[in-house]
C-alpha cells in the first residue's frame, strides 16, 4: 500500500503539527490528573502518518507519549530535553540496524519527527493520561535555537519559523 492508500483506508486527516492522523481509541472513562487538574481520558491512541513534506514539528506534551511503528520507512524522533541535551531515536523495521519498534517520549520533552527517506511512515501514538490540546505546546525556531544551539540543523527543519 502507498501513502494515499493508508490515508484513505484509515480515514486520516491533516494534523495541526504536521502529517495526517485519526484518533482511534480513548478510554471509556475519565479522571482528573493532578498534573493538569482537569478531566482527561486515561489514555488516547491515534494513527499518525508522516512523509518528508509533512514532518511532526517540534512540540511538547505534559504527559508521556508512546510511539509504535507500523509500516513504511524508518522515522527519526528528535528529542530536546529540559536539561539542554538532545538525542534521537529511529523507529523502523530494521532491528538489526538499531531501529526500534516502539519508544516512549518522556513528558516535558520537546520533540519532532521526520521520515528518513522520500517515502512515508505510519505509526501509532498513545498518550496517558489522554491527549488534550490544552496539554500541547508548539515551538518556533527562535525559541529553540536560543536554548538548543547545538541542534540548529534539525530545529531549522522541524520548528516553525512562526507558529501558524
Amino acid at each position: 500500500m502507498n501513502k494515499q492508500d493508508y490515508i484513505s483506508y484509515l480515514h486520516l486527516e491533516p494534523h495541526p503539527e504536521g502529517g495526517w492522523y485519526r484518533q482511534v481509541y480513548h478510554s471509556a472513562t475519565t479522571f482528573c490528573p493532578a498534573s493538569v487538574n482537569q478531566e482527561r481520558y486515561y489514555y488516547t491512541s491515534i494513527y499518525f502518518l508522516l512523509d518528508q513534506s509533512s514532518p511532526s514539528h517540534f512540540h511538547r506534551l505534559k504527559h508521556d507519549e508512546f510511539w509504535y511503528y507500523h509500516a513504511g520507512d524508518a522515522i527519526t524522533i528528535h528529542l530536546l530535553f529540559p536539561n539542554g541535551s538532545a538525542s534521537q531515536v529511529v523507529l523502523g523495521p530494521a532491528l538489526d540496524k538499531g531501529e526500534q519498534l516502539q519508544y516512549r517520549v518522556p513528558a516535558g520533552t520537546i520533540f519532532g519527527s521526520e521520515v528518513n527517506t522520500a517515502g512515508f511512515s505510519l505509526v501509532s501514538c498513545a498518550v496517558a493520561p489522554g491527549f488534550d490540546y490544552h496539554d500541547f505546546e508548539v515551538f518556533d525556531q527562535a525559541t529553540l535555537l536560543d536554548r538548543y544551539p547545538q541542534s540548529q540543523k534539525v530545529i531549522k527543519r522541524l520548528a516553525y519559523q512562526e507558529i501558524p
